[in-house]
């Protein structure tokens, strides 16, 4: 899980933070980092709620062999 981590490349807590390359595992990116590149506490707090979300349904956070509209697990679940 090596999105974990993202928001200790900032200054400050809580500041977000502008990264130029987007990195990290599809499917568990934050929109925020995943669109526009910012980094903050929350990106990472993101990435923990999707493994939460697969480990109580059982589902993996993409699957493309679902029917349209489940194929994202945070998509399907809200």
């Amino acid at each position: 899980m090596c999105d974990f981590g993202l928001a200790t490349w900032t200054s400050a807590p809580s500041v977000p933070f502008l990264c130029k390359t987007v990195k990290g595992t599809f499917g568990y990116l934050a929109p925020e980092y995943f669109q526009h590149g910012k980094i903050s506490d929350k990106t990472d707090v993101y990435a923990f709620g999707v493994v939460l979300l697969e480990l109580i349904t059982g589902r993996k956070p993409i699957e493309p062999k679902r029917s349209p509209g489940e194929e994202n697990l945070v998509l399907w679940v809200s």
